[in-house]
């Protein structure tokens, strides 16, 4: 609608009287409330002289308003209070009068904004304001209890970035709640990134086939710190010596580690015996393990309760130190790959020590004979699962005597004899011994079977 006809509009309206006791025209909600200084809070009927001012320049204050809704869509302007100088004005009020030198206070109504402002190009923009009084945030009246549970559900990439959205969805995101259990399986990050998730309380972290660059996890400022790490997988991960080390020393609590794979030293091994309560320890296929590295581990990681040795790369001096020195606490063994190494001495010292092994796997020993399943049959009372495969020197009726032991459940020695000789084997062992159920070795690896989304029986989240 153009000014004069607003202006019009306004003049036929006033004679008619005002219809409401708000002082403001019923035909628009363009015109201002005039009000006296000293009757700011009193309502007066409409103005009978409207200045002419108010029209002349009504594309300066409301220049983009489309008259001709009823109901505006939306974006509403704040009201506002301006004090002008308006002269030759009066109120319906005869009592009420402004003299030429009063201020006035002019208080303008709030008014919905249902404009669509033309751009340069001729397009159309529709002006929304968030901060409208009517708009409730339901979600900060949320309780910190409530939005944790919700974004549980929510992958580690997201958790990001919703920590740079306000700082209290930053300190929630970051609540070590979130954090417990950590899947980087398969990725390429940096140490500081690692250093990042770490210090967020993860307890759980598998980092399976993962690719650490960078030497050190420690930054620059902050050298002395322990992360709450219990459960950790770096089974065939790419990591530097250096950077693993400082990843090592930074743990204090770890319970069950998987360095598959991993050159170690020993100085990797004096920081690894620093975790007292460290009881699974996976060393397949680990290369760097020399005597003193032995030395330590028997002798100072006491708590050991499952061992995994297999395809070490041990020296014989090292197989011979082992099995003389092993801890008695241990449940599991693995200790294969050692075709020259274990000898039937090195079984029999093994045995004696480690009278509570429940699993024992010296497969591929080519040395080892018919004794060491003697001594496996004296000393070993409490066995239920024990492993043979490829060991060619023992004769298979010698396995036939392990039926004695009334614990054992299975045993298996792939690669000795044919499938009739198993089944002959089986008719000697009876039914509750089973032959050949598991090709590789389970001990002290976090993952087994089908079971690839947790590590040691605990689920972890990507």
């Amino acid at each position: 609608m153009e000014p004069s006809k607003v202006k019009e509009r306004y003049q036929a309206l006033k004679h008619q009287g005002p219809s409401r006791s708000l002082t403001r025209c019923n035909s628009t909600d363009l015109i201002p409330q005039v009000i006296s200084q000293n009757q700011i809070n009193l309502h007066s009927n409409i103005c009978p002289k409207a200045p002419g001012v108010l029209f002349d320049s009504r594309t300066t204050y409301f220049n983009g308003i489309n008259d001709d809704q009823d109901r505006p869509l939306s974006a509403r302007v704040s009201s506002a209070s301006i004090t002008r100088q308006l002269s030759n004005v009066s109120l319906n009020d005869p009592k009420q009068s402004v003299t030429m030198n009063t201020p006035l206070h002019i208080r303008f109504r709030p008014i919905d904004l249902s404009s669509i402002i033309p751009m340069k190009d001729n397009k159309m923009r529709i002006y929304s304001n968030l901060t409208n009084s009517k708009h409730t945030d339901y979600f900060n009246l949320l309780s910190d209890e409530l939005i944790l549970t919700i974004l549980r559900y929510l992958p580690r990439t997201s958790l990001a970035s919703m920590a740079q959205v306000c700082r209290r969805l930053r300190s929630l995101t970051y609540d070590p709640s979130l954090w417990c259990r950590v899947d980087m399986s398969r990725k390429q990050i940096e140490s500081c990134y690692l250093r990042d998730v770490l210090l967020r309380g993860t307890i759980i972290l598998k980092m399976y086939q993962t690719t650490v660059f960078g030497n050190s996890i420690y930054s620059p400022n902050r050298n002395t710190w322990f992360t709450k790490l219990q459960f950790l997988d770096l089974t065939l991960a790419t990591i530097s010596s250096d950077c693993l080390l400082s990843l090592i020393s930074a743990c204090r609590s770890l319970r069950k580690l998987s360095l598959e794979t991993l050159p170690l030293n020993l100085s990797i091994f004096e920081k690894l015996s620093l975790n007292s309560q460290l009881d699974t320890l996976n060393l397949t296929m680990c290369t760097g393990i020399d005597l003193d590295c032995c030395s330590i581990l028997t002798s100072q990681m006491k708590h050991l309760r499952y061992l995994n040795l297999g395809w070490t790369q041990l020296s014989d001096q090292c197989v011979h130190y082992i099995c003389r020195t092993i801890q008695s606490s241990i449940e599991q063994l693995t200790i294969t790959g050692f075709r020259q190494g274990m000898t039937d001495e090195c079984v029999e010292n093994l045995t004696r020590r480690a009278v509570r092994l429940r699993v024992l796997d010296l497969s591929d020993s080519s040395l080892i004979t018919d004794k060491s399943v003697t001594s496996v049959l004296h000393n070993c009372l409490y066995l239920e699962h024990i492993a043979f495969s490829r060991c060619y020197a023992i004769a298979p009726i010698a396995y036939a005597s392990l039926k004695q032991l009334r614990q054992l459940v299975s045993l298996d020695i792939f690669g000795v004899v044919d499938e009739r000789g198993l089944q002959k084997l089986h008719s000697l062992l009876g039914s509750s011994i089973n032959l050949n159920q598991q090709r590789f070795s389970y001990v002290a690896r976090p993952t087994y079977g089908l079971r690839r989304t947790s590590i040691w029986g605990l689920r972890t989240r990507p």
